[in-house]
């Protein structure tokens, strides 16, 4: 094993010799010299897969580094794998780009970990709308950087969403924000929103990376660069004549899309979230109240709220047209099936006492044996009594492992406990 490690020292220490050899990227970025020495990174990956195999099957590391490692390539490398991403929007390399790989792979490598977990949630009902409405898949990678896909994130000035919209600028594009609703952070319609105003971006320049320039600083500045530099509608060459920030946009875009295509190669991994799911919406009115609709789920009303950060107090505001809620799929196929049953709300006001008067009666023990069931994770059996997931932990030491609990798996729960 010694000898193995020896030649695998040698062999990366003859790589940094030629990465160190290697000239800047912008001179003679598509030589061949460049073209082998990025291969000579790819055939250093698959030495280390041999010489230090997985040991769990279920291990993400495919290529054996150690924990804390923090692996970097030649320019070379980057350019490379940058074009082999079989993308719509121009994928180009530069120093900038680099500058915000380095970024993301290295300094902010926790943010991007979590991104790769919720990315499991967002990305598929972005790529749903992006196909229906014809524009490139990698936009995706635009509400990575806008808002690191945090449906709630606020910025300092007020932009809202996974796609930070303005209240204004929402609502030109028919997103509501009043007392009760803020459709920027609705998941579907602030996604179609932004896709209107790519669209209508592109009728005015017909270049996918001009109109990633004009969602961060507006058409009108976007123009006053182009005048800038004599017409050009080359991203690139208008760059010194954008608003700073900007400047530093397409690239963080750029390399946003590398990362996360790329992650395992910088031993970057999805971090341990709860499970996600398939969203679907469904519309209710307001005489169906989240505790009510929480109660025929099966679930809280509190978890019908993380799905829906767009009800500004927590509940379903009166509408004539209705109310559109974004659900987990299951649960929205059994919510438009109740729609039609008239005798639903009177049978579900009945077994709201029942269910408080047993609430109260668990409330008043002094301990739970709960059994978990089928669809449970920690922070829902947390939130079903009123305690916090590091409670559970503590009560059950030796029973979690990690953040896991298993169907049929016995907890001792102190509901409420002060």
């Amino acid at each position: 094993m010694i000898y193995k490690k020896l030649v695998l020292l040698f062999y990366v220490i003859v790589v940094c010799f030629l990465t160190a050899k290697a000239q800047p990227l912008t001179q003679g970025l598509g030589s061949e010299y460049q073209i082998r020495l990025a291969k000579i990174d790819s055939n250093t990956l698959q030495w280390r897969n041999k010489l230090y195999p997985k040991t769990d099957a279920g291990n993400l590391n495919t290529y054996g580094f150690n924990p804390n490692e923090i692996p970097v390539y030649s320019d070379s490398t980057y350019a490379l794998r940058l074009s082999l991403l079989e993308m719509e929007i121009p994928m180009e390399y530069n120093q900038q780009v680099r500058n915000y790989i380095d970024l993301y792979a290295n300094r902010r490598r926790n943010l991007i970990s979590k991104v790769l977990s919720t990315s499991k949630l967002y990305f598929p009902i972005f790529e749903e709308v992006f196909d229906r409405e014809n524009v490139p898949m990698e936009f995706k990678y635009l509400a990575v950087i806008e808002s690191a896909l945090n449906q709630r994130a606020i910025s300092p000035v007020g932009a809202a969403g996974l796609w930070q919209f303005m209240s204004p600028t929402g609502r030109m594009y028919g997103l509501k924000t009043d007392t009760y609703i803020d459709d920027r952070k609705d998941i579907i319609k602030s996604t179609e929103a932004a896709v209107k105003y790519f669209k209508n971006s592109y009728r005015l320049y017909n270049d996918w990376l001009l109109v990633i320039a004009s969602y961060n600083c507006g058409p009108g500045n976007v123009n006053k660069a182009i005048r800038k530099a004599g017409g050009s509608k080359n991203i690139w060459q208008i760059m010194p004549y954008l608003p700073k920030e900007t400047r530093g946009y397409v690239p963080a875009f750029i390399a946003a899309a590398y990362v996360m295509n790329y992650a395992s190669e910088h031993n970057i991994y999805p971090a341990e979230e709860e499970p996600y799911f398939h969203l679907d919406t469904v519309m209710v009115d307001n005489r169906m109240s989240l505790e009510k609709l929480a109660y025929a789920l099966g679930t809280s009303a509190d978890e019908i709220k993380q799905f829906n950060p767009s009800l500004k107090q927590g509940i379903i505001p009166f509408n004539t047209e209705g109310t559109v809620l974004t659900l987990p799929y299951h649960h929205a196929v059994k919510v438009a099936s109740l729609r039609y049953d008239t005798s639903f709300n009177n049978r579900l006001d009945e077994d709201l006492l029942a269910m408080n008067k047993s609430t109260q009666e668990i409330k008043h023990s002094d301990k739970v044996i709960y059994k978990v069931k089928s669809g449970d994770y920690l922070t829902k059996i947390a939130r079903k009594f009123e305690v916090s997931v590091a409670e559970l932990k503590k009560w059950n030491k030796g029973k979690i492992k990690g953040n896991h609990v298993s169907k049929g798996q016995k907890l001792i729960i102190y509901p409420n406990r002060a």
